[in-house]
């Protein structure tokens, strides 16, 4: 009887928080990102998404270069953004919603 691999758990990372998860997975050749998102709509309605990459590592590395250029930015932006919810806000959002569920 054959059995399954087990799995390289060296190879996966994962951050959490109130916005979901994040999960990436590498093979020598590829990068999957797995996001679960948790975010509450403009009338405080929970709304859950998820979406998956595999991309090839040439593709990974210019995420990664946008996602260190979008880093940088954020550090030099203005402490006060309405357009943008902080983590804290978030987290609040989800306790009040879930006082009331």
């Amino acid at each position: 009887m054959s059995q399954q691999p087990i799995a390289n758990t060296s190879r996966v990372r994962m951050v959490t928080g109130t916005f979901g998860a994040a999960q990436i997975v590498v093979t020598p050749d590829r990068v999957l990102i797995d996001l679960q998102t948790r975010n509450h709509d403009a009338s405080g309605v929970l709304r859950k998404d998820h979406a998956q990459a595999n991309m090839p590592l040439a593709t990974a590395s210019r995420l990664r270069d946008l996602l260190n250029e979008a880093i940088a930015s954020a550090a030099e932006a203005p402490m006060h953004q309405p357009g943008l919810w902080s983590e804290a806000t978030s987290a609040h959002s989800a306790r009040r919603l879930h006082r009331n569920a």
